[in-house]
C-alpha cells in the first residue's frame, strides 16, 4: 500500500509539478542601504563628580547610523551583533575650560574612555527580519563618559552585521561625529578670533583643528553632518583671522 501510495504521489507530482513541496530557501539577506543623513535628539544626563544625578543637559543632534536590510527568503533572518571596527579616534578643537561635572551620554554603542584605534566594540543584538520584508536598523555613537568640557570626537569605522546562520554583513567606511561639546568650541573660537588667545586656545590650535576636521570630513564615502557643519564653522573661524595671525 505505501509503494501504490507513493507511485500515485508520484504521478500526481509529474502531472502537476506546481504541487510538489519545494524545499526552504531559509533566510537571504542583504544589504540594501547606508546612511547618516537621518538624525534624532540624544539627550544626557548630567553627573556631579560625587555621582548624584544633577540634572539634564541640552539637547544636541546626532545622527544615526542606519542600514537596510532586506530578506528575500523564506524564514527569518536573527542578526545576533553588530561588530564596529574603529580604524580612528579624533579629538578635533582646543582646550575650553571644564567643571566637575560628568556627561552620560544615551548612546547605542558607547566608546571607552581613552580608546586607543584600531580596537572593536560589540553591540549584542536580538533582532529578527521577516521573510520577505525589508527594514531599517539604527544606531548611534558616542563616549561612554567624559567631563564637560570633552573635546568632539570623530569615528572613522565599519559595521559588520553578523546572522545567526553564519553569514555577516559588512558596511563601507563611514566617518562619524560625536557633536557634544562642539557649541562650546565654536563658542570659544569666536571670542579667540575677536580678542586673542584664551588659555590653551590659541590661534595655532584653532588653525591645526580646522585643518583636522577638514581633512576627516572628506576621509570616507559616509560623512556625518555634524562634522560637515563643524568644520565649515571652524574653516569660517580661520577665515576672520588677520594675514599672518
Amino acid at each position: 500500500m505505501i509503494a501504490a501510495l507513493g507511485g500515485v504521489l508520484g504521478l500526481v507530482f509529474l502531472l502537476f509539478p506546481n504541487l510538489q513541496p519545494q524545499p526552504e530557501t531559509g533566510a537571504e539577506v542583504e544589504l540594501v542601504d547606508v546612511d547618516l543623513a537621518k538624525e534624532e535628539e540624544i539627550h544626557a544626563d548630567w553627573t556631579s563628580a560625587g555621582g548624584d544625578t544633577a540634572g539634564e543637559t541640552a539637547q544636541w543632534k546626532a545622527s544615526l547610523v542606519t542600514m537596510v536590510l532586506r530578506n528575500s527568503g523564506e524564514n527569518p533572518a536573527l542578526v545576533s551583533q553588530a561588530e564596529f571596527d574603529f580604524s580612528s579616534i579624533s579629538q578635533v578643537g582646543c582646550p575650553y575650560g571644564a567643571s566637575d561635572l560628568e556627561v552620560k551620554a544615551r548612546y547605542d554603542v558607547k566608546v571607552p574612555a581613552g580608546a586607543k584605534a584600531p580596537f572593536r566594540k560589540i553591540r549584542k543584538l536580538k533582532y529578527s527580519l521577516p521573510p520577505h520584508e525589508q527594514e531599517r536598523i539604527a544606531f548611534t555613537v558616542g563616549p561612554e563618559m567624559a567631563s564637560d568640557g570633552v573635546l568632539p570626537s570623530v569615528y572613522t569605522f565599519t559595521i559588520t552585521l553578523r546572522l545567526d546562520d553564519g553569514s555577516s554583513l559588512t558596511t563601507p567606511k563611514m566617518t562619524y561625529m560625536d557633536p557634544s561639546g562642539s557649541a562650546s568650541v565654536l563658542t570659544t573660537g569666536d571670542q579667540v578670533v575677536s580678542y586673542g588667545p584664551i588659555g590653551s586656545f590659541t590661534v595655532a590650535c584653532l588653525k591645526e583643528q580646522e585643518r583636522l576636521a577638514r581633512e576627516l570630513s572628506v576621509s570616507s564615502p559616509y560623512v556625518s553632518a555634524e562634522l560637515k557643519r563643524y568644520s565649515s564653522r571652524l574653516t569660517g573661524l580661520v577665515g576672520r583671522l588677520p594675514q599672518g595671525a
